[in-house]
């Protein structure tokens, strides 16, 4: 996938490789993205002075974003770092109307490390390589919950009202 397909990323138009992935399960399970990062351990320089770790950002109310973090308490056991939803009020890209917006962000490596550089490294790295595709499968799972409910609700207005 071309990475100029997601009109996503600081202004850019473009999306991280690392994140593509896990960009596109949040936007199958019906919310739309606004940011995203891949996590860097390194600056384009290569100096280390601000770690950027994994991200995606999207837009819910509220009782959405409740149920991403319904399913996220389903996953987290198996995930190697430490995650948190942040939510804020942020301007629409597309409407400039405030709404808000959630940032599923990783927060740090849960395991040992020999130093803050080991920390950065291995939160960059276990963010995608073991923790994104655990989320893809919970976004997966979030849009067969969405899917199924959607069947059963016209199923039930199929039917029509009980007696």
């Amino acid at each position: 996938m071309s990475g100029t397909a997601y009109p996503i990323g600081y202004g850019r138009g473009e999306i991280e490789p690392g994140i593509a992935s896990l960009v596109d399960a949040v936007r199958q399970a019906g919310f739309d993205t606004f940011s995203s990062c891949e996590g860097h351990a390194e600056d384009a320089d290569g100096s280390r002075s601000i770690p950027r770790f994994t991200s995606v950002a999207f837009y819910a109310r509220e009782e959405k974003a409740r149920s991403v973090h319904e399913f996220y308490m389903r996953y987290r056991d198996g995930l190697m770092c430490s995650w948190c939803f942040r939510g804020g009020f942020v301007l629409h890209r597309r409407t400039s109307v405030i709404v808000l917006g959630w940032t599923l962000e990783n927060c740090g490596f849960i395991g040992e490390a020999a130093d803050f550089a080991d920390h950065v490294t291995r939160t960059v790295t276990a963010g995608r390589d073991t923790d994104i595709p655990i989320l893809i499968a919970m976004f997966a799972d979030i849009a067969s919950s969405k899917a199924a409910g959607s069947a059963a609700e016209a199923a039930a207005t199929a039917v029509g009202p009980s007696p």
